[in-house]
């Protein structure tokens, strides 16, 4: 099923179209400031959460200004109702950035070649995803996309790094050897909206899969976060969806157009099911493969390489059984849902407790993680 505005030669006109406005902001930093002073935006932006230095450029202070209004239709009482939905199911949502939203960009043939090429802006593969998972928290926190908010600055940061990823592509030796004019602009729009509804229709298909079925107006508000997320880091209007019915459809047109096999795809596959299992009892280091392929299906599997089914499948249809119980006692005994959610949140539970050389990774506020019961620090 298609959308009449999604065609081929509207999807296709979109693969050179990229973000006029983040994309100037970039030249001007390093036509008025050099490459010195550009690298240290990009360092920042890549390394620092905390506000904006005021040593930064007027005009890098003046894109933050602008990008930081919400477009005219945000609706606040929808984005406070896709807060809850988040606090409610955040642990499965996290999860299937894992194993639903990642191995489907890993299967963009096109897409997915970026992610490869730009490794050298994160050094290690965990870090990487690891902030792609604290991007999610930083927008679907409460208060995140608020006047303020942290899921605000966060968007507004990947949209400069998105610019600097093309500027760099473009202009960098090494980097514009290995992009092949054919995959379109590096970022372009149909890969951020492709990225969009990964993050959106994409963790609601693997809900699905894991039997939580989200209400209608629950979903809907779930999805216009991610829509509010869209205009900030840049997507155009006329790729937004109007429902959750075509954040599918939109879905499932880029996919149809972009998947297939790339040695970027498995090999950034390879790396996301190493990061999981590291968080694994040994006796779940299968679970990766296990759950991408059922959670992914088969085809998207196939394309990343991500492994046949293993012994582990039991534990997944277990935990699936124990989503479908907790829906009907979740709210009569809270406390049982460590233990009903446990691949869940044995999982995330591991993410947020993860440091390395004392620094830790990932950050999650106090009221969550006494929600989703997890471990402190210590």
């Amino acid at each position: 099923m298609t959308s009449k505005r999604w065609t081929n030669e509207f999807l296709d006109e979109m693969r050179g179209t990229a973000d006029p406005l983040a994309d100037e902001v970039v030249k001007s930093v390093i036509e008025s400031g050099g490459l010195d002073e550009f690298n240290k935006l990009i360092r920042h932006l890549v390394n620092n959460r905390d506000k904006l230095p005021e040593s930064m450029p007027r005009m890098v202070h003046e894109y933050f200004e602008k990008t930081q209004v919400l477009p005219e239709w945000a609706d606040r009482e929808k984005i406070v109702r896709g807060e809850r939905v988040f606090d409610l199911y955040g642990p499965e949502m996290i999860m299937m950035l894992f194993f639903v939203s990642l191995p489907y960009a890993y299967a963009t043939k096109k897409g997915s070649h970026v992610l490869s090429i730009t490794a050298e802006l994160t050094r290690h593969v965990h870090r990487r995803i690891f902030r792609t998972a604290q991007f999610i928290m930083d927008v679907m926190q409460t208060g995140g996309l608020a006047a303020g908010g942290r899921g605000i600055r966060s968007a507004q940061k990947i949209r400069l790094l998105h610019a600097s990823i093309r500027y760099y592509i473009a202009h960098k030796e090494e980097w514009k050897k290995e992009w092949d004019p054919s995959w379109g602009l590096p970022i372009n729009q149909e890969d951020m909206a492709g990225t969009l509804m990964d993050f959106s229709a994409g963790v609601m298909r693997g809900l699905r899969r894991v039997k939580i079925n989200l209400p209608p107006e629950d979903a809907d508000a779930y999805l216009h976060c991610w829509k509010v997320v869209g205009h900030i880091i840049g997507v155009r209007d006329d790729l937004m969806p109007d429902s959750v019915s075509d954040s599918f459809i939109l879905a499932e047109t880029i996919i149809d157009r972009q998947m297939g096999k790339s040695d970027s795809g498995k090999n950034l596959s390879r790396d996301l099911i190493e990061f999981i299992q590291g968080f694994l009892p040994r006796i779940l280091r299968g679970f990766p493969a296990s759950a991408i392929r059922y959670l992914s299906g088969d085809k998207v599997a196939d394309i990343i390489e991500s492994g046949p089914y293993n012994g582990t499948l039991h534990f997944l249809k277990l935990q699936i059984a124990f989503f479908d119980f907790v829906e009907r006692i979740k709210y009569r005994f809270p406390r049982a849902q460590r233990f009903v959610r446990y691949l869940t949140w044995l999982l995330i539970d591991r993410v947020v407790l993860y440091e390395e050389g004392g620094e830790a990774y990932f950050e999650i506020p106090d009221y969550m993680r006494e929600s989703w019961r997890l471990s402190k620090r210590k």
